[in-house]
């Protein structure tokens, strides 16, 4: 870009043209943000929750967000025909094979995870998918062998996994996602929010999107692996991407590395049933319940300054509430 980003902000209009990306639009609404006032759970805290739950209940925000580009891409290169290599993102597998269904695509999931039964996938099949269990060492000569059995009927073949347009598709997704985001916290009052996730994109989206912006706002992720060197990466990849430059201080992103071994779900339980109980809030197990987890710990522990402005980001991902019949 011409004009220095590190000593000025850009306006909304030029993000909206730096993620100028092909796209189909999936959501059509915006998510609110809720006070979330409870002397009992939040020790006299105002917690805000954006819950992208509101956005279509049987698929997840997160996921159509990123979807709206993905897709976009497929129908720019007018493909008709895609494999998505999975690694237990059932939540992600269900969205998108019912896009496929309802764009007319053809689907085949290739799921490289051992800890999923077949029942996790009744959804996706349902909708047309091809479901294939692969070991992850194997799965590149199967997505091979079925892109050659689809040549021979001159059929072009979309692959989709974590090394293509996915991960750029989740950060283009909350850059534009900080356009609604920032008018609603204006409306509220909040000068410097810290966003709480347990989703990689969602976090990194926003940051770039405040970065760009100037803005003054903070952010706590969840992860048990991830590291700054990765999220470094990440950026840079995107920002090659987006065709821009961009000075960023990765201190503004604090990571809350998981201990493994409360992996255990039984210690996010009580955290699903008592959102669910007291809040009519759904909780996924695989990323929102963490985060809460981490956030209701250190309220508990007087971690969080009185007057701190927390903007708690539900991912949405109900579906995958489903996926623990035992916790149901």
């Amino acid at each position: 870009m011409e004009r220095i980003i590190t000593k000025d902000p850009l306006s909304k209009e030029e993000i909206k043209k730096i993620i100028d990306y092909p796209k189909i639009k999936l959501i059509h609404t915006s998510t609110s943000i809720e006070i979330l006032e409870d002397k009992k759970m939040f020790s006299n805290l105002k917690i805000y929750f954006k819950d992208e739950n509101q956005v279509n209940y049987n698929t997840s925000g997160t996921e159509l967000r990123k979807l709206e580009y993905i897709l976009g891409d497929i129908n720019n290169k007018k493909y008709r025909d895609i494999i998505y290599l999975s690694k237990n993102n059932v939540n992600m597998s269900v969205t998108l094979s019912s896009l496929c269904s309802k764009h007319n695509l053809k689907i085949e999931i290739i799921e490289i995870s051992d800890d999923l039964d077949d029942s996790n996938y009744i959804i996706s099949k349902l909708y047309g998918a091809k479901i294939h269990k692969s070991p992850e060492e194997y799965a590149k000569k199967l997505i091979n062998k079925i892109i050659r059995d689809k040549q021979k009927d001159l059929i072009k073949t979309y692959v989709l996994n974590e090394q293509s347009i996915f991960n750029l598709a989740g950060i283009l997704a909350y850059i534009n996602y900080g356009i609604e985001i920032e008018e609603q916290i204006e409306k509220l009052g909040l000068k410097s929010p810290n966003f709480w996730s347990a989703e990689g994109d969602t976090i990194l989206g926003l940051y770039l999107y405040s970065q760009l912006r100037k803005l003054r706002w903070n952010f706590t992720y969840i992860s048990s692996s991830i590291q700054y060197k990765d999220i470094k990466i990440k950026i840079l990849s995107a920002l090659k991407h987006l065709k821009t430059d961009l000075d960023f201080d990765l201190s503004k992103i604090n990571i809350i590395k998981e201990n493994k071994a409360i992996l255990i779900k039984e210690k996010y339980k009580k955290i699903l049933i008592l959102f669910a109980n007291t809040k009519g809030l759904l909780l996924d197990m695989n990323s929102s319940v963490k985060s809460m987890f981490y956030l209701m710990e250190k309220i508990k522990n007087n971690q969080i300054k009185k007057n701190e402005e927390i903007v708690f980001i539900n991912s949405g991902n109900f579906i995958e509430i489903f996926s623990d019949k035992d916790i149901l």
